[in-house]
């Protein structure tokens, strides 16, 4: 990220957007949800992501609120959303009475723990086994977000290579 390329987020030139929150919309919009009017709740306000992500949805015509770490009560906001959107790299932040019945959970998040027994174990910034019983839709971790994030990599090379080939800058 840049300064032109948020600019550019700013002004709905989304071509080349961030991927991680390029995945973050387009799963938001595999859940069926009409995106005008949408209430979502963004956890994390990072410049490669909550910022980007949250910009990118406006233009799309959602409500979106952002939450960070001097938000005084996250679970105030994100109980009222249709959408929460999670990156604060803090697992298992997100608890089932943070979102509201029904709502979509778009985990970001990506936390190596340690179990009891010794063994690593990755986990999102959701508390996915309690908030799955309330939630309408939420992504996993592993398996979730970073693939379609992978996806929006190649698409992104596939822009930036045909830009450069309409430039002149490529043979």
């Amino acid at each position: 990220m840049n300064p032109a390329s948020i600019g550019n987020i700013v002004y709905s030139d989304v071509a080349l957007a961030p991927c991680t929150a390029a995945a973050s919309v387009e799963l938001i919009k595999a859940t069926g949800l009409n995106l005008e009017g949408l209430e979502v709740v963004m956890i994390g306000h990072s410049e490669i992501v909550g910022k980007p992500a949250a910009m990118m949805l406006m233009a799309k015509g959602a409500t979106v609120t952002v939450c960070h770490h001097l938000t005084r009560s996250v679970a105030m906001h994100s109980r009222r959303a249709d959408v929460v959107v999670v990156a604060v790299g803090n697992p298992h932040f997100l608890g089932p009475d943070m979102i509201k019945p029904g709502a979509a959970v778009i985990d970001i998040g990506i936390n190596q723990i340690i179990g009891a027994d010794g063994t690593a174990k990755i986990v999102g910034d959701v508390d996915t086994d309690a908030v799955g019983d309330f939630a309408g839709w939420i992504t996993p971790v592993p398996g979730g977000v970073g693939p379609v994030t992978v996806a929006i990599l190649m698409r992104n090379a596939v822009v930036a290579y045909q830009r450069q080939v309409a430039a002149g800058w490529m043979d």
